[in-house]
């Protein structure tokens, strides 16, 4: 070789080389940001999945603080248990304290309080379930109860400890009045160990630093109201000590306390970067902030992806190498050396695809031929075949799936733009259906994008297993909201599903001009029933009431929801009052068929019900003048039908229908009045 022709063969080696380092840079620049692009689409994901999970940690804890004052009212509220504690304190005799003792025990039964407290006016236990902790009422129940009394108030103690009790608890102090004279007070109190906690510990997915806690701000200062999880420190949970020991500004709860609500990025107490969620509990001064740790959600979608990515990379780089190599030794050494080499680099990459669970394909729009690596065919379930027809490729899918692929590819060649896409397919050897997540780029017939596109170039994942996760997920949702809607003892909707459903089926009633009724149902006679039979009798009963209504009931869009303690509701959507009325009396005769034994009801031999219906019709306003008291039973919406302002219609519904169920009780039970307006 002459000194020229061996100068001009070291800049020609020197041009292939930077080439090949500036295509490399290319490649990886342009992987990275597809890296950059698929963790963010990650995170969002995890932040919407940890946001979902507090939320409805938050509402369980809501409807957990909703059932004890519910509770508490009812006491407050009911005269005949004040009038029997006024005449026992003034006049102590044992059947009557035996009579207070089976309801304060049907009471700790029933709501699983772990003791329930008669209280004198002066604050003395008179009366206490068995079992119950004795000694002094504390200080904080003795000002609650002091407020109670005064304001004619329900009063709750938070979460703490007292040397009263082993464990830590929350109380409710309920005062009780003879008419306008104080009589004293029930004291409901609840470990909150086996009622509260546990609506924070529930987590879809394995987690090690995953947790939630209930926070309450006192004087710009945050208290934790349970214990932390993950807390390494080893410091016991002391609700009545819950001061937060933490005070750096980046830590979640220090955060939540100064006002951040929702998704917030932040340092926790051991010093780990959390992603962070805080939330109201509705009704309350009580906050909900969960966390858990970013390197636990991105780890393995960091792994995954940084896995995933690599192989275009390392094939960019192995088919850039073997460019390079094909023009080295075809000017420097024989063909069988190409070859080997050739080999090797296929080798090596079909290794990479199987770590990774990856193959890629060609597919030539101009023969319909599709040229698959091994590790596609294994995914696909094919037999591996250097060449396959378009048709023999997408053997697996159905009929539906494949022109919807089709079409989504033709969909990318005409915007001239890369695929993205998941698809089903079931494999060929095996028979088992797979989901498949493919990235499908184009190539053109001419140089710098122009011209028609020659082929479709890609790579293909199995993904079946993160999407089995996903639908776990979303039926641990489906499951969550069902429990949240639903009575646990009849099994009806409850209250919350009632007012959801009242709200959705008034707008619909407003655009359509249908009418919308309502019956409230109440069981007869049904404290007497309870009394003699006990409670599990009792709650038999309301069982047995309920399937007897929801039998009665059967129409689309009709809902049977348990309004509260032996009250029920019926929504009936497109019926007037003369139908409602019909349904109303089927629901009495549905009842009366059960024919469930009552020894002490005044009406019947047997449990019977009063049923009173409501009916209106919605209608949208035609201008915003304040409605007038005539206007209470319809409700009133914007012309343009913006927002939702049947808030006093409904309550004036359900104030009729109130008031037809008390006519109904006041002509002998057992029967169905209709309201006759307002």
């Amino acid at each position: 070789m002459s000194g020229f022709t061996r100068a001009g063969w070291w800049r020609s080696r020197w041009v292939v080389g930077l080439a090949l380092v500036l295509v490399l840079v290319g490649v990886v620049t342009a992987m990275n940001d597809l890296y950059q692009k698929r963790v963010q689409s990650y995170r969002h994901q995890a932040e919407r999945e940890l946001s979902a999970i507090v939320r409805l940690q938050a509402d369980s804890v809501s409807d957990w603080r909703e059932s004890r004052m519910t509770d508490a009212w009812s006491l407050t509220d009911d005269a005949f248990l004040s009038a029997a504690v006024g005449e026992w304190l003034a006049r102590p005799a044992e059947a009557l304290g035996t009579r207070l003792d089976e309801r304060l025990r049907i009471l700790q039964e029933r709501a699983r309080y772990t003791a329930v407290y008669l209280l004198d006016v002066d604050g003395r236990v008179r009366r206490a379930t068995p079992g119950a902790a004795a000694g002094d009422l504390p200080k904080t129940e003795q000002r609650a109860l002091k407020a109670a009394l005064a304001g004619a108030v329900v009063v709750a103690a938070e979460p703490r400890r007292d040397a009263l009790f082993a464990f830590p608890f929350y109380s409710v102090v309920a005062p009780l009045f003879d008419g306008l004279h104080p009589v004293g007070a029930i004291w409901l109190v609840m470990d909150v160990r086996s009622s509260l906690y546990p609506l924070l510990q529930t987590w879809p997915t394995p987690s090690g630093s995953a947790e939630s806690s209930i926070v309450i701000e006192r004087e710009r200062v945050p208290w934790l109201l349970s214990p932390l999880r993950a807390r390494g420190d080893g410091v016991p949970h002391d609700p009545d000590k819950a001061r937060y020991p933490y005070t750096q500004p980046t830590d979640p709860v220090m955060q939540a306390t100064e006002g951040v609500r929702g998704i917030f990025y932040a340092q926790d107490y051991r010093g780990h970067a959390v992603m962070s969620m805080a939330t109201a509990v509705p009704e309350s001064d009580w906050l909900v902030v969960g966390k858990v740790d970013v390197a636990e959600v991105l780890q393995d979608t960091q792994r995954r992806e940084l896995l995933a990515l690599s192989v275009p990379v390392i094939a960019s780089l192995l088919l850039l190498g073997g460019a390079f190599a094909a023009w080295w030794w075809r000017a420097w050494s024989r063909e069988r050396t190409l070859k080997d080499q050739l080999e090797r680099n296929m080798r090596w990459l079909e290794g990479v695809q199987k770590s990774a669970a990856m193959g890629y394909f060609a597919d030539d729009l101009g023969t319909g031929e599709v040229h698959p690596s091994r590790m596609a065919c294994d995914i696909m379930g094919l037999p591996f075949q250097a060449t396959l027809s378009r048709a023999d490729w997408l053997v697996g899918m159905t009929e539906a799936d494949r022109a919807d692929l089709l079409g989504q590819q033709a969909q990318a060649i005409e915007a001239r733009t890369p695929l993205n896409t998941q698809y089903r397919t079931r494999r060929v050897d095996d028979q088992r259906v797979r989901w498949v997540e493919a990235w499908i780029g184009l190539e053109w017939e001419a140089e710098h994008g122009e011209g028609p596109v020659k082929r479709l170039v890609g790579i293909v994942q199995d993904i079946t297993e993160r999407k089995q996760v996903e639908e776990e997920l979303q039926t641990y949702r489906a499951m969550l909201e069902d429990k949240v809607m639903r009575d646990p003892l009849t099994q009806l909707a409850n209250r919350r599903a009632l007012n959801e459903a009242v709200r959705t089926e008034w707008t619909r009633a407003m655009r359509s001009g249908a009418a919308l009724s309502v019956l409230m149902v109440d069981v007869d006679h049904f404290k007497a029933y309870n009394d003699h039979h006990g409670h599990v009798a009792g709650d038999h009963c309301l069982q047995q009431v309920a399937q007897a209504i929801a039998s009665a009931v059967g129409r689309t869009g009709e809902l049977v929801a348990r309004y509260g303690g032996e009250e029920f509701s019926v929504l009936l959507p497109h019926t007037d009052a003369e139908l409602a009325e019909t349904v109303g009396q089927r629901v009495v005769d549905a009842v009366r068929a059960r024919g469930l034994p009552h020894g002490f009801s005044e009406v019947a031999d047997i449990v019977t019900v009063s049923v009173g219906v409501a009916c209106v019709y919605p209608v949208f306003a035609t201008d915003a003048v304040t409605p007038s008291p005539l206007d209470a039973t319809v409700g009133h919406a914007s012309a343009q039908g913006e927002g939702w302002q049947g808030s006093v219609g409904v309550e004036a519904l359900f104030k009729q229908a109130d008031a037809a169920l008390y006519l109904a009780k006041q002509a002998g039970r057992d029967r169905v009045v209709v309201s006759r307006g307002p």
